[in-house]
């Protein structure tokens, strides 16, 4: 289990026992009203997502777990990450519909599993028994699904992502190539706006010096091919007298 994942359960085991207050009013939903999602009170709303969106980012592991109040919409992050499967694991989320349904828009409940035994899942959960944060072991047939934070490829491509893991499967440090490549990624909508707006410029002088060398070739040859003339020599019959000597007369 990553690290981050461990201090994590750390943090939401230090509110074990915590009960909702009046009205429905927990410090999770409120501190998630102010923190995350402004636009709604969700001081008095069920709050067994937000309890672990809240242990999540004390531990400093949101980008990985997600931040979500709505349990479908959990679930469906960890689809769209490609770390979302049926295998339970420690660190994982865990998914529940209490109806036995197994598609995600039905999920009612979520959870954060802290050991496998069999077919059992040890886990912590907020809002449970009504009001509480506890601790629980439950078998799996409610369960639709768990979302693995370790497997969210967050700051990284997808491709960088397997590269790790595989690299960390097989006991050795991820190739350096797979790093690198990714340290500058392209846009996810292509090439920008000022890319483009340079790549035209360069064009467009390419296609001017073309023009203008064309204009200008022909004269060139004109000039180098063109014989050149002489005009014939004449000469005059010398005279004498002042005018050929320059003495006054």
């Amino acid at each position: 289990m990553d690290t981050g994942i461990q201090e994590m359960i750390k943090t939401l085991e230090t509110e074990l026992g915590y009960s909702e207050k009046g009205g429905g009013y927990t410090k999770f939903g409120d501190w998630y009203s102010k923190n995350v999602d402004h636009s709604y009170d969700f001081s008095n709303a069920a709050w067994c997502d937000m309890f672990l969106v809240w242990g999540a980012t004390k531990a400093g592991v949101a980008k990985q777990v997600g931040k979500f109040a709505y349990t479908p919409s959990h679930a469906t992050f960890f689809k769209n990450h490609k770390a979302f499967d049926h295998k339970p694991a420690p660190g994982a989320l865990v998914f529940y519909d209490w109806s036995g349904g197994k598609s995600i828009d039905g999920i009612d409940h979520v959870g954060i599993v802290t050991s496998v035994d069999g077919s059992r899942i040890h886990t912590i959960e907020g809002n449970v028994d009504g009001q509480f944060v506890k601790r629980k072991v439950r078998d799996q047939d409610n369960v639709v699904g768990y979302g693995h934070p370790e497997k969210v490829p967050i700051g990284r491509k997808p491709a960088a992502a397997k590269a790790q893991q595989a690299a960390d499967h097989a006991g050795t440090a991820a190739p350096k190539t797979a790093a690198m490549a990714y340290t500058r990624p392209v846009p996810e909508d292509g090439p920008s706006v000022e890319l483009w707006g340079a790549l035209t410029a360069v064009l467009f002088l390419t296609l001017s010096l073309l023009v203008f060398l064309k204009h200008r070739r022909p004269a060139t040859r004109a000039a180098a091919t063109e014989p050149m003339t002489t005009e014939p020599m004449t000469t005059e019959p010398m005279t004498t007298g002042p005018e050929a000597t320059g003495e006054d007369r």
